[in-house]
């Protein structure tokens, strides 16, 4: 029985592919020329990196059956003993068939995924010289040329060490046939579609791109709903592995409440992606996806919302997030270091503190027990509580906000815009009839009082080297007199005159009806 003859689809195998099952040829058979040379193609092949081709055996005798393409594969003679312990090493405690003693290439042909994968691995360590060729574009496709046909080490190095685990077993094209099938055998694959090429393995080739993420606002006011995107492409070295884990790891400042039930996950074509776990622990969103190698070369995208609690931590919540790749599954479960990861990806939202001081008429004390009501552009009444603003129409104007002991008033975590503040119960002491209203203006740069006509009611807001004033007064007479509030006092004035006028006519009209009785 001849034992060398297989299916050239082994040999031509674009990654660490096992499982070949021995096969026979039949009368049926039609014999090819091989070629002399061949190229292999480095798909995603990293710039700094130099992959160096190896030849480990030949192939003759080829001949196609059924559309199947076979081969006698022979070890070459300079390296039979340094394949046959490599295979030795790689087969665990069997010992290697005496017919396979002098071709142990042959016999590396049946070996399954995991067995090939440490075959490359102890190979490896005895493979030195070659030369070696180096992309000159990130993420090229690059092919190797003039390759003595047969069956191939390519290995990877990178800072002149080599990359572990990135040694490829991979052949040059026998002829034109695309799909090659063999019989799998324990985990072994079943079919190549692709030969005389192979993915990358480093570091650099596995691990996600194009991470970014964005919030639909970025200047908010505490407690409101909040949706974050994310996004990151599996390479397309993500389809040579035998397993490829991908994970997102989006780790939030404290105050941001995730809502982990609105996570979503779709691919490029907007379909939604089945995730394996979604989890949040200490502000550590983590969601898995385990079979990722079929999204290879494609951009994923979660969405999720989350509440803002700002509270008394800061103006500012960042969360920073990663895209992170296994190639172990028991790495994958446990949440284990991930064999590589990409660049981070950060989106900040922010928000305001409003305040401001309360002072005398004369402006020469502090008020306390004030009460203001504030509302927002679209004319909402805002009541904070737990951390949180609500915000709501209402008929009375709610209290959102009482001066303390120095005047000071403060209405925390704020988003960007205009707002009018209303005073609703002035301090004991002072009018309860004439109570500020005024309009503000909430950026980045600060507060600033808004001077429309007919914002700053009354004219008791102003501002000072200190920020906001807003004052009270105890009777009309000291109301400002001018601009818009002088109007105003002016308007009161001539309608308490009025008021006194309509009295003193009433009152004589009932005098002279007295007198003519």
């Amino acid at each position: 029985m001849n034992l060398k003859r297989v299916f050239a689809g082994v040999a031509a195998a674009a990654t660490m592919l096992g499982g070949l099952a021995l096969g026979a040829t039949t009368a049926n058979a039609e014999t090819i020329e091989i070629a002399s040379t061949g190229t292999i193609t480095v798909n995603n092949a990293q710039t700094g990196h130099t992959y160096t081709p190896y030849l480990f055996a030949t192939f003759s005798n080829a001949q196609t059956v059924n559309g199947k393409t076979y081969v006698d594969i022979d070890t070459v003679p300079a390296m039979v003993e340094t394949v046959r312990n490599a295979a030795d090493a790689a087969n665990g405690a069997a010992p290697i068939p005496t017919e396979y003693i002098n071709n142990p290439a042959a016999y590396v042909a049946t070996f399954d995924a995991q067995q090939l994968r440490r075959f490359a691995d102890e190979l490896t360590k005895s493979l030195t010289g070659g030369s070696g060729h180096t992309p000159t574009t990130d993420g090229e496709n690059m092919p190797i040329s003039n390759l003595d046909t047969g069956w191939y080490a390519i290995t990877d190095t990178f800072a002149d060490a080599t990359v572990e685990g990135a040694t490829a077993i991979v052949a040059t094209p026998v002829n034109s046939t695309n799909t090659l099938v063999v019989n799998p055998k324990g985990d072994g694959q079943g079919s190549i579609l692709v030969t005389g090429s192979y993915n990358a393995k480093s570091a650099d080739a596995m691990a996600p791109t194009n991470v970014t993420k964005n919030v639909n606002d970025t200047d908010i006011h505490d407690g409101q709903l909040i949706t974050y995107t994310v996004t990151a492409t599996i390479p397309a070295a993500a389809a040579g592995y035998e397993f490829y884990g991908f994970q997102f790891a989006d780790t939030a400042d404290q105050g941001l409440a995730v809502h982990t039930n609105s996570v979503k996950v779709v691919n490029g074509a907007g379909t939604t992606v089945p995730t394996d776990a979604v989890t949040l622990a200490n502000n550590k969103l983590t969601v898995k996806i385990q079979n990722a190698k079929q999204y290879a070369g494609q951009t994923l995208t979660m969405t999720y919302t989350a509440t803002p609690t700002f509270g008394t931590v800061s103006n500012t919540l960042t969360n920073t997030v990663q895209a992170d790749a296994f190639l172990s599954l028991g790495a994958f479960n446990t949440g284990a270091t991930p064999d590589a990861s990409s660049a981070q990806a950060t989106a900040t939202v922010k928000t305001h503190d409003v305040t401001f001081t309360k002072v005398g008429v004369n402006g020469d004390a502090t008020l306390a027990g004030a009460e203001f009501a504030i509302k927002n552009a679209d004319g909402e009444y805002g009541t904070y509580a737990n951390n949180t603003w609500t915000w709501a129409t209402a008929t009375t104007a709610p209290r959102a906000a009482t001066s303390d002991e120095n005047g000071e008033v403060s209405f925390p975590n704020i988003a960007e815009g205009t707002y009018t503040v209303e005073e609703i119960k002035a301090p004991a002491g002072y009018a309860q009839n004439l109570l500020p209203s005024f309009r503000i203006k909430v950026t980045d740069d600060g507060v600033t009082l808004v001077n429309a006509v007919n914002t700053n009611v009354l004219g008791l807001a102003s501002t000072g080297t200190n920020g906001i004033q807003v004052k009270n007064v105890k009777s009309v007479t000291q109301l400002p007199l001018t601009g818009a509030a002088g109007i105003t006092m002016l308007v009161v004035v001539a309608l308490l005159l009025g008021g006194a006028g309509a009295l003193i006519a009433v009152r004589s009209r009932s005098l002279k009806r007295q007198l003519n009785a």
